[in-house]
């Protein structure tokens, strides 16, 4: 078990130092590149897992329903400990339900499981965003900015690639391996960029962050051995759930809250402090997930 928790530590680990020590030392603009990420590299990475011959639309139903299921638990678990953590409830609550799947679920999840455990990243990916600009904007804003789904072009990616997987729509051989290619950057960008930002963040309120990001891990690992117990499902799905319990809050909260103007300074830190957290209590989300 040390073997494997190491194999899938090491490389998430490395990348994101490197990234820290890079921003430290070079200070870069990330701008340009963490869009290409979020517009393209993504969107790809999303279209080409959910079109491929090992993702089966109908198994994925049962993953699909435990992934909101769990957030939704998230919300209603976070309820009444909304006054622990030092935040209002509109700014705590999608903290706890949303997760930072993207740079740090899918590289851990795909290393963890490879390629069959990528599938199931992408799926926690698409839900927690689909959610996260409508159930999540109406907790913050009390309304949903329809333009933030229908413009999203990760909503998409996942429409047409299980469109495309569920039509048995084979793509000639030079476009899938163009695309490919295209996703195989994703990951290590990622870290890179996560590492990056750690680099150049400030916490302005340590105390805040601390609390609502050891509530947020609790209450996620709770609910989500609720779920395990209650839908059966395999052990990658099992997996999966248990290291998205133990990801970091979502970048997304920061934006939004900033944009609601919901004590964006603390949420800010709430997610810096919960990243550090998060890779500290990565060994352990491993260990929980293969015993």
């Amino acid at each position: 078990m040390l073997l494997k928790i190491i194999e899938i530590t090491f490389p998430i680990f490395t990348i994101a130092i490197i990234g820290f020590i890079y921003a430290k030392r070079a200070r870069p603009d990330f701008g340009a590149t963490n869009k290409f990420v979020m517009d393209i590299a993504l969107p790809v990475l999303i279209f080409v897992s959910l079109s491929s011959k090992s993702f089966d639309p109908i198994s994925a139903l049962t993953f699909t329903g435990a992934s909101v299921l769990l957030i939704l638990l998230c919300g209603l678990l976070a309820l009444p400990l909304v006054r622990l953590c030092g935040l209002s409830r509109p700014a705590f609550l999608p903290l706890v339900m949303f997760a930072n799947v993207g740079p740090v679920g899918i590289p851990m999840i795909a290393l963890a499981y490879g390629e069959s455990g990528l599938v199931y990243s992408v799926i926690l990916l698409v839900i927690s965003n689909l959610l996260h600009f409508t159930l999540g904007t109406i907790i913050m804003s009390g309304r949903v900015d329809w333009r933030m789904v229908y413009a999203n072009p990760l909503i998409w990616a996942s429409v047409f690639g299980v469109l495309n997987g569920s039509l048995g729509i084979e793509l000639p051989g030079p476009l899938t391996t163009t695309l490919t290619m295209i996703g195989n950057v994703l990951v290590p960008m990622m870290l890179i960029s996560l590492g990056a930002r750690l680099a150049t963040s400030e916490v302005s309120d340590a105390g805040v962050g601390t609390r609502a990001s050891l509530l947020a891990i609790l209450i996620r690992a709770t609910a989500a051995y609720a779920i395990i117990w209650l839908v059966p499902m395999t052990d990658i799905e099992t997996g999966a759930l248990l290291l998205f319990a133990f990801l970091p809050p979502a970048v997304f909260n920061f934006m939004l809250a900033d944009r609601f103007k919901l004590e964006p300074q603390r949420v800010a830190s709430t997610v810096i402090v919960g990243h550090l957290l998060g890779l500290a209590f990565l060994p352990l989300a491993i260990w929980l997930a293969f015993v």
